[in-house]
């Protein structure tokens, strides 16, 4: 479920670099960006040629960020990161790969690299400069959270949080959507933290939240239950005593990132209207059981 109302899928042919640089600069142009067109498509045919030589199928492309910071992405099905010239790479892939990254780095402001959560695929990015010179842009690095311990102790002063037949795959398309929410705030932040400030603050609130749940007892079942095609489960968790406050924080930061990024063409931010009434619940689930309030099971009317 892509963040992006702007995305292209690329059949891999020999057509497939022109066909991207010329679709990445409709999209800017689409959004008054003619500025960065040069930067723009000398870096999107790089990255999609490296794709093509040396990556595997799915190619996506898209266009992310906002007017002001727009950003180009090419996604792979490799899971393998990359690094610009210097590689220990034979010579004549050093010439379409390592050479390639530098010429993204010189019309880039900021450019990066990630792999996928499950390690099947990476996200090569870069954020076109209006003005390309031989000064690469600076690389940025994105350290995902540590994964909660097996079996946590738990906190003193624990909260106990039961939530009630859970619909795991729409939980699972929330928690993708999440996922790139937060991935797309972190860039934002980074590239302009004045401009976005409630992005710099949804950041935090999430390394918070990510924090208590490394603490937290109970959250693997809820992984196992969706890795085992389960379609409800019942969990029971214990939180450390912050949690409630930061899953109300949570949910405040969602609706103002929907108003601060709603009428961006770049975003989409806001879930579909399913997501919504499950991402309500799960979180008010915290809030109202922490004052006392017994668990509400949930359904499609939950709000």
């Amino acid at each position: 479920m892509p963040l992006t109302r702007r995305s292209l899928t690329l059949e891999a042919s020999p057509q497939a670099a022109r066909v991207a640089r010329r679709w990445v600069s409709d999209v800017l142009s689409a959004v008054g960006r003619d500025d960065l067109l040069f930067a723009a498509e000398l870096g999107t045919t790089e990255l999609v040629t490296n794709a093509l030589i040396h990556a595997t199928p799915p190619l996506v492309v898209r266009v992310r960020g906002t007017r002001r910071h727009p950003r180009v992405e090419v996604s792979d099905g490799s899971g393998v990161d990359v690094r610009p010239g210097g590689m220990d790479l034979p010579e004549d892939d050093l010439l379409t790969f390592g050479r390639g990254l530098d010429l993204v780095a010189m019309n880039s402001t900021r450019w990066g690299s990630e792999i996928t959560p499950d390690g099947d695929g990476k996200t090569v990015w870069f954020e076109p400069t209006a003005t390309p010179d031989h000064s690469p842009g600076e690389r940025t690095h994105l350290t995902e959270p540590a994964p909660p311990p097996a079996d946590p102790t738990p906190q003193p002063g624990s909260v106990r949080v039961t939530l009630v037949d859970l619909d795991t795959r729409l939980f699972g398309h929330l928690r993708a959507h999440h996922f790139e929410l937060r991935r797309e705030l972190r860039l934002l932040a980074m590239a302009d933290p004045e401009r976005y400030p409630v992005a710099v603050r949804m950041t935090e609130v999430f390394a918070r939240a990510d924090q208590e749940r490394r603490q937290s007892v109970g959250v693997a079942r809820l992984d196992s239950a969706i890795a085992g095609g389960e379609t409800r489960v019942t969990l029971t968790y214990d939180v450390p005593a912050s949690t409630p406050a930061t899953m109300a924080d949570l949910l405040d930061l969602f609706d103002e990132v929907t108003r601060v990024f709603g009428d961006e063409e770049l975003l989409a931010v806001t879930p579909p209207a399913d997501l919504q009434r499950m991402q309500g619940w799960y979180f008010g689930e915290f809030v109202r059981q922490s004052a006392g309030e017994p668990p509400r099971p949930w359904t499609p009317e939950n709000d």
